[in-house]
């Protein structure tokens, strides 16, 4: 992955070269703008990738879905968790409409067992 200072580093240079190259570096109307406008991109870009670096957007562990299909115990089927269908391994037998909770993942498939109908495992 590329680090968080060298895309700021690549559009600075990238401006730097381009008022050079017309001649307008100089020029406090054109430069002092150009350079403000680089430099609060330059933060906003580090701030996001920042902030966003440590961020695990595919933790499941927990959610509710709902079985599109009968899974039979340790055996394979489908599941829709947030939207988007899943492969899972049952913990124990899940009958298609049952909700279903997340309990692990292993690789693309998630652990999952039937969710009780009082919200608890």
């Amino acid at each position: 992955m590329v680090s968080h200072i060298v895309i700021p580093i690549i559009i600075i240079a990238i401006v730097i070269a381009a008022l050079v190259l017309t001649g307008e570096y100089a020029n406090p109307i054109v430069a002092i703008p150009s350079m403000a406008i680089v430099g609060f991109i330059s933060y906003r870009i580090g701030y996001v990738i920042y902030k966003t670096r440590k961020r695990n957007l595919y933790t499941y562990v927990g959610k509710i879905g709902k079985a599109i299909e009968d899974i039979p115990l340790n055996g394979e089927g489908y599941v829709v968790v947030e939207g988007e269908m899943w492969k899972a391994i049952a913990e124990e037998p899940i009958v298609e409409g049952d909700r279903i909770i997340v309990t692990g993942m292993e690789g693309l498939k998630l652990r999952v067992k039937k969710l009780t109908s009082d919200g608890k495992n």
